[in-house]
């Protein structure tokens, strides 16, 4: 694949991924504003965390197009992370999720803090058997009556309970782990080949005036449109959960949907994860209640 194509696709999966999730969501044009901000409130917690993962995907290309590369797959880890974190805390919210989330009774709190056990706790005293909403609201709880709520690093025993939600299959929990762990290799520099100067020494490069390296560049463009990939098809997942509900679903504006299908048919082809993404569309567009489609 020529550069020209990399970055062409880069575009369409940064164009992509907003025009999907925005548009995925109920339309003031189809519906009433009403619906529109009914179905916004029932995620507040997901869209906090996806806005954080999208500024850290823009500061990660940033310190890429600048030559700090090791910086930059760092950042593509923490948006990773903040995404997972973010769909943790908004299917918290609703009541068959957290009564079913064993994976996340495991995780310890940091040096004795507060985990996901009080937490799930806490929801039960306060809330019961109701869904949040809006699914923020959970962070007022932990900001007034849980401040002490720091849970251990556990990246993989999140996957692990998104895994037995149905959130995600086995074969992306590979994908997403291996992502992972790959990029931490960049955030805990592990190997002096992950050091900023460790990559333009390891390229024959001028360390000291941080020169460019194309090869590690062209690395970091194809990790970015595959971790887009991920974001935006686990945003998606999230949002399928209401999409069910056809006074949801057929509020979507499928012409909108219908501009970016081009780009998403060429980057499925392509990448996997962007596969995966399709896939969840059409899925959508045939659904039963898809009052629209049918």
């Amino acid at each position: 694949m020529s550069v020209a194509e990399i970055i062409d696709n880069l575009m369409s999966a940064m164009n992509s991924s907003g025009e999907l999730i925005v548009g995925l969501m109920p339309s003031k044009n189809v519906c009433n504003e009403e619906i529109f901000n009914e179905f916004w409130q029932l995620h507040t917690a997901l869209i906090v965390y996806h806005y954080d993962a999208v500024m850290l995907m823009r500061y990660s290309l940033l310190s890429a197009l600048t030559g700090y590369y090791s910086v930059a797959f760092s950042e593509l880890r923490n948006a990773l992370e903040s995404v997972i974190r973010g769909i943790i805390f908004d299917l918290l919210a609703i009541p068959q999720y957290r009564k079913n989330a064993v994976n996340l009774k495991k995780i310890n709190g940091f040096k004795a803090a507060k985990s996901f056990k009080e937490l799930l706790e806490l929801i039960e005293k306060e809330i019961g058997d109701s869904r949040i909403v809006p699914s923020a609201y959970l962070f007022d709880l932990m900001e007034s009556k849980l401040t002490d709520f720091n849970p251990s690093a556990a990246f993989a025993k999140l996957l692990e309970q998104l895994k037995n939600w149905g959130i995600i299959d086995g074969h992306l929990f590979k994908i997403i782990h291996d992502y992972y762990s790959e990029l931490s290799g960049h955030a805990h520099r592990v190997h002096p080949r992950f050091l900023e100067t460790g990559a333009r020494i390891a390229t024959y490069r001028d360390w000291i005036e941080l020169e460019p390296v194309p090869e590690y560049l062209l690395k970091y463009l194809n990790k970015f449109i595959d971790v887009s990939g991920i974001i935006t098809y686990l945003v998606l997942r999230v949002f399928s959960i209401d999409l069910a509900n056809d006074q949801y679903l057929r509020c979507v504006d499928w012409k909108e949907v219908a501009n970016i299908d081009n780009e998403l048919a060429r980057l499925s082809r392509e990448y996997l994860c962007w596969q995966k993404v399709k896939e969840l569309v059409e899925s959508l567009k045939q659904h039963p209640n898809n009052i629209a489609e049918n």
